[in-house]
């Protein structure tokens, strides 16, 4: 009687955990530009490397740096770090599937201002809204490296002085108030505006941070 009694309530645990499932890839799924499908495929291979539900800060800089054969390893970590920061939105210092989900949408399906954005806040340690033109070198930087991720610590040197100009640009055509520094509404509503400022003529082509 108390084997049967166990299995019933394995059996109704299991229910639940499926339902409980589909509820997360249903709300996934209004939240994101992922399918059904994809969210699933994407689950399935979270669980193989996470089956404990939580991705270690670890874990995420070592499958960052892993997923790409070219650049450099060290650089690649600490831009894994600095990701992961902005994924774990509790601050727990772990990733469930929702968070990873949420952030993985930034970077592969999100717009332009939802990319923007997510930039803008990484390099804006202190919470206060604003950036200076050094920490908005830090934005394109990043930006660079994630359309770019075979990209090597010489590439990105090299590219430096015109990521500069790019962020001395911007300045000049977006820092209306000349304070010095630039608000978050300022800057993802003024790239919006001159999509342009993200561009420009560079030795061998176009430099682009955004298609």
């Amino acid at each position: 009687m108390g084997k049967a009694v166990s299995v019933l309530r394995s059996g109704g645990k299991e229910r639940k955990t499926r339902r409980l499932f589909r509820r997360n890839v249903s709300q996934l799924e209004r939240i994101t530009n992922f399918s059904k499908t994809e969210i699933k495929k994407w689950h399935k291979l979270f669980l193989k490397d996470c089956p404990s539900g939580q991705l270690t800060e670890e874990h995420f800089v070592s499958f960052y740096v892993g997923s790409f054969q070219s650049g450099d390893s060290t650089r690649k970590a600490e831009l894994a770090t600095q990701i992961f920061r902005t994924f774990d939105r509790d601050g727990s210092g772990t990733i469930d599937f929702r968070e990873f989900m949420c952030g993985m949408n930034v970077l592969m399906r999100g717009s332009i201002t939802e990319r923007l954005k997510w930039a803008f806040y990484m390099y804006d340690r202190d919470g206060s809204g604003s950036i200076s033109t050094s920490e908005l070198l830090d934005v394109l930087k990043l930006m660079y490296e994630i359309r770019y991720p075979e990209c090597g610590l010489d590439e990105l040197e090299k590219t430096e002085p015109q990521l500069q100009m790019l962020a001395e640009r911007i300045f000049q055509e977006l820092d209306e108030d000349g304070n010095g520094v630039l608000q978050l509404k300022e800057f993802v509503e003024g790239i919006r505006m001159k999509p342009y400022l993200l561009s420009m003529d560079v030795e061998g082509g176009r430099l682009l941070i955004f298609e």
